[in-house]
């Protein structure tokens, strides 16, 4: 069974190299520093603390576009300056921090070695190398320039890590304040409103109703959190298994599409990302079928999937992109425009790439006004929720004050 090594060798300048290598044996490890015209110092199997932990921590490290905007941008860059793709990929090995992507190179240096096409060893790793890739570079193969293809493979990572830390950006922080003031609000009634309660049971002071309901939250709360636990437990699983499902998902995805706010900026963003992908494959050479195929598992959303699933019969029976498209209702008609005019003018990626730009703006756009709104929306429900709580605690105060009067 294959495992990974640490080695330390020399070169013949006396240099001291380190790196890591998945491979059967010692004997494999010393080989392929031997191919370097590395001398071994020492070879040593990989573990970390907690052994299977280790393992299982590494397994569930995620692979970010990013890092492959990075492996592409690398690999390109020494395939141009003219180095053999097994030294490109054994250089590679060594500077990639990510666990699984260098575990998943180990074993494509080892099939391409064995003579297997870089296109087939990546795709023996589809959790890692995405579809797109995958095809670009079999395109870049067989044209050879795939130096050319794994430069527009990074820039497109590039512009779709962007686009995603817009999206996450805006999430972040109403949820980091959603969160907390959740948490304050759950710590003032379990903790912090019994004290006054128990002040105003001594007094024996008729409570008012907003008093009273705060007090039955409370003790709620307090007693029966764990059930609170639960069913917020069980609602998220049933909407998981729910949205697993086809047909839930397809309703869900129609419903996110007509909604005032969330509707036009998933649309914007499900558009800049199909206008990017197939932009990247056309101009990459992967005919316009496969392109289709592949963009349609790349959108995240059933209903723009249903459509390029339509339009991608439609395309093979010799019908135009455009449309097809146009009769889906789903995109824009900017959208259908550029793309007729790409298919008309034989440009069709620039034009797509230009509808990726103008989307990723609007996306941009979008995304700093929901958060300028989103903002002081957050703050007055807040200033609600805590002025209840103040009022309920302030008006038995009231009373009590005012039966002392008398």
């Amino acid at each position: 069974m294959a495992k990974t090594y640490d080695y330390k060798a020399k070169d013949r300048t006396g240099q001291v190299h380190t790196g890591s290598i998945l491979a059967d044996s010692e004997t494999a490890v010393a080989l392929h520093c031997r191919e370097k015209g590395y001398f071994v110092l020492q070879i040593k199997a990989q573990g970390r603390p907690g052994g299977t932990l280790g393992a299982i921590a590494d397994s569930l490290q995620t692979v970010k576009t990013k890092d492959l905007a990075m492996v592409c941008r690398q690999l390109a860059t020494m395939v141009d300056a003219g180095l053999s793709l097994i030294s490109c990929l054994s250089v590679l090995i060594d500077q990639t921090s990510n666990s699984r992507i260098k575990a998943a190179l180990q074993s494509v240096y080892k099939k391409v070695k064995e003579g297997e096409t870089f296109s087939h060893a990546l795709a023996e790793h589809p959790r890692v190398f995405p579809t797109i890739m995958i095809n670009m570079v079999e395109a870049g193969e067989v044209g050879g320039v795939l130096d050319d293809v794994l430069n527009r493979l990074a820039t497109h990572f590039e512009k779709e890590h962007k686009l995603n830390e817009k999206v996450k950006s805006a999430m972040t922080y109403p949820a980091v304040v959603i969160t907390m003031a959740v948490l304050c609000v759950v710590f003032i009634l379990t903790f912090v409103l019994p004290t006054f309660m128990t002040m105003f049971a001594g007094m024996k002071v008729e409570l008012p109703w907003p008093t009273k309901m705060l007090l039955a939250l409370s003790d709620f709360l307090k007693n029966y959190w764990w059930l609170v636990l639960l069913e917020l437990s069980c609602m998220l699983i049933a909407l998981k298994i729910a949205y697993n499902k086809d047909s839930t998902r397809k309703k869900l995805d129609q419903l996110i599409l007509t909604l005032p706010i969330a509707g036009p900026l998933t649309r914007k963003i499900a558009i800049a990302r199909f206008s990017r992908t197939l932009s990247t494959l056309v101009r990459g050479g992967v005919p316009i079928i496969t392109a289709l195929d592949v963009v349609k598992r790349t959108i995240g959303n059933l209903s723009m999937m249903d459509a390029l699933t339509k339009a991608q019969i439609s395309v093979q029976e010799g019908v135009g992109l455009a449309s097809t498209l146009g009769s889906s209702k789903i995109f824009t008609p900017m959208v259908i425009h550029m793309v007729a005019i790409g298919e008309e003018s034989g440009a069709l990626d620039k034009m797509l790439e230009k509808v990726a730009d103008f989307y990723e703006s609007e996306v941009d756009d979008t995304v700093s006004r929901l958060s300028s709104i989103m903002e002081p929306v957050i703050v007055g429900i807040l200033g609600v929720v805590i002025g209840f709580i103040v009022i309920s605690v302030v008006l038995p105060l009231f009373d009590v004050i005012t039966n002392m009067g008398r």
